[in-house]
């Protein structure tokens, strides 16, 4: 994507004060399970500026094509495949999804690599967060458990975003990353089909921010790509040699 394309984005409308998303909190989300999956704060989406999605890249791993089905990836409804209710959120799921694989276009490995400070993450470690976020909840929908510990260790500093986040999530080129996240959003697509509107209302009544249905788990799901994809768009104009306003 040239640089004229990114700045016809929308900006950030705006950041709440607190911290915002499991993964950003003190201790992250596995490193607390369940109660590290409450530390959710809000913030405003960055959103794509162009109307224009006749982009060439290959996005089968948000699901394009089910939409595509059913008039397209801007209608947000039913899918093919899907009931009613798990339709609609795999709608918004493909809607928001391909946020990523645009506002990265282009990025070197260097650029998906580049540390601002001691706090901050790369932009290949949020993009891999957002894949263990989704893993996340895969294991506590669809099978009702934790993730196993060898899993936690896995994806746990993806998960956390933390110092063994920084140190080990480098090296890679943007395919990587859009590999595992195609990777990860098939299964979540395939045991989506396998589940009902019933599923999808059912509600965890001890859930650390209080009953919440599978629903709201999975458009939290769609929130924190949002949220990141914000945070990517951020940091990328930031990058050495980029002009913030463009």
């Amino acid at each position: 994507m040239s640089e004229t394309n990114r700045g016809g984005r929308r900006e950030f409308l705006r950041m709440t004060a607190g911290v915002a998303g499991c993964a950003l909190a003190p201790g992250g989300l596995f490193a607390y399970g369940r109660t590290g999956a409450a530390r959710v704060g809000r913030m405003a989406a960055e959103s794509l500026g162009s109307e224009d999605l006749s982009y060439s890249e290959d996005l089968s791993y948000i699901g394009q094509a089910a939409a595509a089905k059913d008039g397209g990836i801007n209608i947000i409804g039913p899918k093919v495949g899907y009931s009613p209710q798990v339709g609609t959120l795999v709608s918004m799921l493909t809607w928001m999804q391909q946020a990523i694989g645009r506002s990265t276009e282009g990025m070197t490995q260097a650029e998906l690599d580049y540390l601002f400070d001691a706090k901050a993450n790369t932009i290949g470690a949020l993009m891999l967060h957002l894949a263990a976020t989704e893993i996340f909840y895969q294991a506590n929908t669809f099978e009702g458990k934790e993730l196993s510990e060898e899993m936690k260790r896995k994806w746990g500093p993806a998960g956390d975003l933390g110092d063994a986040g920084r140190k080990t999530i480098k090296g890679h080129d943007r395919d990587y990353y859009l590999g595992i996240l195609k990777e990860t959003r098939e299964k979540s697509l395939a045991e989506f089909a396998k589940r009902d509107d019933a599923w999808l209302m059912a509600v965890d009544k001890d859930w650390p921010w209080g009953p919440t249905d599978n629903y709201c788990k999975w458009f939290h799901v769609c929130e924190h790509i949002s949220h990141h994809c914000g945070q990517i768009v951020f940091l990328w104009k930031r990058l050495p040699g980029k002009k913030g306003g463009e």
